[in-house]
């Protein structure tokens, strides 16, 4: 469901606010003591929940960067790359930044842990990362694709749909090749799951297609139902069996749930706990970490997730908000002045 302003799609942060909360229960799951004596297989559920929560963030962002770029193509024929990096900055970077100063400052990282974060570089050295930083690795898979993705646009939307598909098809290879010269985890490294964010890109590529499918076969409520169970079900068992060649139509059909979700308009995924709790969703993901994945002094369960949405929510007003709407009062005269050297596309 669209919102009014037609800025945001209400049902999209209902799943945000899903996943983050996926998320979060992996991460804290140590801290209840049932986890230990539960059977092994919803021991890894929990655990890879966590993994499908972090892939539907992916496809997200494939979708809603890809829907800006096509947006912006068919206004102007063009993608103004300035503007796009200093969105994204003021996006990101706030956030992060100070999430990262201040684990930093009060933490025991060594020089290299501090720059893979800084970097953006996690995602090549998950199991070397700072475990208050570790998280990053998500992140960092992003940036590199808001790096690249808006340029392949430059050449055009047939290009980026043969660059899709290329990864589509690389990307289940290399996590085989990777995997069989003794790599095993390839589940953090970006060239390894960049079909995840492709998926998403492709369903904003094939929106009007997709979305006829779904308004015909998967709006109601038990078609949506059976389609959530059927693609974490999918999932679980995929990603705990290892099947990495799979993951890539894995992606496809969060894609298509994700399009289902978007045509809802229950007051689950559209209204309350869960939409809000999806709009501060980033910082969420950012200080999580510290409060549930070590123990300490405030070594419970209900005071750490008080202390998480507490740091979250600060974040959320103090810095994330400011930043955007500083960003937003000076980026229509600095778009305009950009736009008179644009990248050149062919559509």
């Amino acid at each position: 469901m669209i919102t009014q302003d037609q800025k945001r799609i209400s049902s999209l942060d209902g799943l945000r606010g899903i996943s983050i909360c996926a998320v979060m229960l992996a991460h804290a799951a140590h801290q209840f003591g049932w986890t230990q004596a539960a059977p092994r297989i919803l021991r890894y559920s929990v655990a890879i929940g966590g993994y499908l929560g972090v892939s539907v963030f992916f496809v997200i962002s494939g979708f809603l960067i890809t829907k800006l770029l096509l947006k912006e193509l068919e206004q102007s024929g063009t993608v103004n790359l300035k503007y796009f990096y200093r969105r994204r900055a003021v996006r990101i970077l706030p956030a992060s930044l100070f999430y990262i100063a201040v684990i930093l400052l009060f933490g025991k990282a060594s020089l290299a842990q501090a720059t893979y974060a800084i970097t953006f570089t996690t995602t090549y050295w998950y199991d070397f990362a700072y475990k208050p930083l570790q998280q990053l690795w998500s992140l960092s898979v992003e940036e590199q694709f808001y790096l690249f993705w808006p340029v392949i646009f430059c050449f055009g939307i047939k290009y980026a749909k043969r660059y899709c598909w290329l990864i589509m098809f690389v990307s289940p290879v290399l996590r085989i090749v990777l995997r069989s010269s003794g790599t095993l985890d390839v589940s953090h490294v970006a060239p390894c799951i960049a079909d995840i964010l492709m998926a998403g890109c492709l369903l904003a590529i094939y929106e009007v297609p997709v979305r006829a499918f779904v308004k015909r076969h998967l709006t109601s409520g038990a078609a949506f139902s059976v389609l959530c169970v059927f693609s974490t079900a999918s999932g679980l068992l995929l990603i705990e069996r290892g099947w990495v060649l799979l993951w890539g139509p894995l992606a496809g059909l969060l894609a298509v749930t994700i399009a289902a979700a978007i045509e809802r308009r229950d007051a689950i995924l559209n209204r309350g706990p869960l939409v809000w709790i999806g709009l501060i969703s980033y910082s969420l993901y950012l200080w999580q970490q510290p409060f549930l994945c070590f123990d300490g002094p405030f070594d419970n369960f209900p005071t750490r997730i008080c202390l998480t949405f507490a740091a979250a929510f600060a974040s959320y007003a103090l810095i994330e908000q400011p930043a955007l709407k500083i960003f937003a009062l000076k980026g229509t005269e600095t778009r305009l002045k950009e736009s008179r050297n644009p990248c050149i596309t062919d559509s």
